[in-house]
C-alpha cells in the first residue's frame, strides 16, 4: 500500500510578518506620493480629495478593528500589530476613483474590513481580498455618490469602454492623443484613480517587492502576460497590435491590482502551479467582464471570483509538488492556451466604433453633479 501525505511549510526564512507588511506599506506609500503629487498639480478639488481619500479610508480600517478588538477584549495595540488594517486602507483608497465621495468610501472601506475579513476571523483568515471587497461596493452600491467632474471621469478605461473595447487604427491613435500618447499612459500623468494610473511606480514597486520576497513575481506577471498576449492577437487583428495590448495593461488598475492585490498570500493559492492558473484565471475574467460587462476596469470582480475558486485550484494542486511537476506544466500551459484562445475570440467578436473626443464621451456620461 502506497501512503502519501503533505508536509507543512517548514523552510526557514528572516523574513517575518511584520516585515513583509512593513515593506508593501511603504511601496503603497510611494505609488501613493506619485499620484500626490500630480493631484496637487491639479490644486484645488483634486489636491483635496487626494489628501482625505487615504485619511479617511486608513481611519475607518484602523477604528474599525479596534472597535473589533474592544469587543472581544482583546489588547488593542497588540491586536492592531497583528492585523494590519491600515494597509487595507492603503490599498482600498488608491484603487477607488478620485472623485469618490469619502463617505462612500468611509462606507466602503468598513464593510470591506468587517464583512470581508473580520466575518472570517480577522487577519490571515478571509476568503476574498477586503480591498476587492470594498472596492466592489464602490462600483455597485455607491456608484451615484461621487462629487462628479467632466474631467475626472473621462479615464482612458472609461472612454475607450464607451467606444466598445474597439477602435479602428486612425481612431485607436486619435485617441491616444487624447490622454497624451502611450509614454504618458505608462508613465501616469492622466486622472484615474489615486494610486493606479502610473504603471512605472507600479512595475518599480513589483521589482522591489519581489526581490525582497514580498509578492511572487509570477503572479503579476501570468495575469499581465495573459492580458497582454490577449490583446496584442485581437490587436493585430484590427489593425493596433502593439498600441492596443499596451494600453489594456497600463490602464483600468491592472497594473495596480495585479501588484498589490493578486499577490494577497491569504486570498490566493499555496503552490505555485496554483498561483499561476490563479492568475491566468483571473487575466480571463478581467477581459470578459471589460469586454462583456458594464463594468469598464474589471479587474475587481475577476479577483473576488477567483478568490472563491482558491480552495479548488489548491484542492487540484495537493500533493508533492515533485511528483507532479510535468503535470503540473502542462496543467497551467493548457489553463493558458484557453483562456487566451477564450479572450481572442471575445474580443474579435466586438465591432469597432466611432470615436468622439473626450470631453464630448465625458459630458455624455455625466455632468457636474453634487451629491
Amino acid at each position: 500500500m502506497e501512503i502519501k501525505f503533505n508536509p507543512g511549510p517548514n523552510i526557514r526564512s528572516g523574513r517575518s510578518t511584520k516585515k513583509i507588511m512593513l515593506y508593501l506599506t511603504c511601496a503603497l506609500l510611494a505609488v501613493y506620493l506619485f499620484g500626490l503629487q500630480f493631484y496637487a498639480r491639479q490644486g484645488g478639488f483634486f489636491l483635496e480629495q487626494a489628501i482625505l481619500l487615504p485619511l479617511a479610508s486608513v481611519a475607518t480600517a484602523v477604528i474599525t478593528e479596534c472597535l473589533y478588538a474592544l469587543y472581544y477584549k482583546k489588547n488593542v495595540l497588540s491586536y492592531l500589530r497583528t492585523s494590519f488594517p491600515w494597509v487595507t486602507g492603503l490599498i482600498l483608497a488608491l484603487c477607488v476613483p478620485i472623485n469618490t465621495s469619502i463617505h462612500a468610501v468611509v462606507m466602503a472601506c468598513f464593510v470591506g474590513i468587517f464583512f470581508g475579513k473580520l466575518v472570517f476571523g480577522g487577519f490571515g483568515q478571509n476568503l476574498f481580498n477586503p480591498a476587492g471587497v470594498g472596492r466592489a461596493i464602490v462600483l455597485t452600491a455607491f456608484t451615484g455618490a461621487r462629487i462628479v467632474d467632466v474631467v475626472s471621469s473621462a479615464t482612458p478605461t472609461t472612454t475607450f469602454a464607451n467606444h466598445g473595447w474597439i477602435l479602428s487604427p486612425q481612431d485607436m491613435q486619435v485617441f491616444l492623443n487624447d490622454f497624451g500618447g502611450l509614454k504618458n499612459l505608462f508613465i501616469g500623468n492622466y486622472f484615474g484613480a489615486l494610486g493606479e494610473t502610473s504603471t512605472l511606480v507600479i512595475l518599480v514597486a513589483a521589482v522591489v517587492l519581489s526581490l525582497l520576497e514580498v509578492i511572487d513575481w509570477y503572479i503579476p506577471a501570468f495575469y499581465l502576460g495573459t492580458l497582454f498576449i490577449s490583446a496584442l492577437i485581437i490587436g493585430a487583428f484590427n489593425g493596433m497590435a502593439l498600441e492596443y495590448a499596451l494600453f489594456m495593461v497600463f490602464t483600468g488598475g491592472a497594473a495596480f491590482s495585479a501588484v498589490f492585490m493578486l499577490t494577497d498570500p491569504v486570498t490566493n493559492p499555496n503552490t505555485r502551479a496554483g498561483k499561476m492558473v490563479f492568475a491566468i484565471l483571473a487575466a480571463f475574467l478581467t477581459a470578459l467582464i471589460r469586454f462583456k460587462a458594464s463594468l469598464p476596469e474589471g479587474v475587481v470582480f475577476s479577483i473576488l471570483l477567483v478568490n472563491i475558486l482558491t480552495p479548488a485550484i489548491e484542492k487540484y494542486f495537493d500533493g508533492k509538488s515533485t511528483d507532479r511537476e510535468k503535470k503540473d506544466a502542462l496543467t497551467v500551459a493548457a489553463v493558458a492556451v484557453i483562456c487566451i484562445v477564450g479572450i481572442v475570440l471575445i474580443g474579435l467578436s466586438l465591432e469597432p466604433k466611432a470615436y468622439t473626443s473626450v470631453m464630448q464621451t465625458a459630458a455624455q456620461l455625466t455632468g457636474r453633479i453634487w451629491l
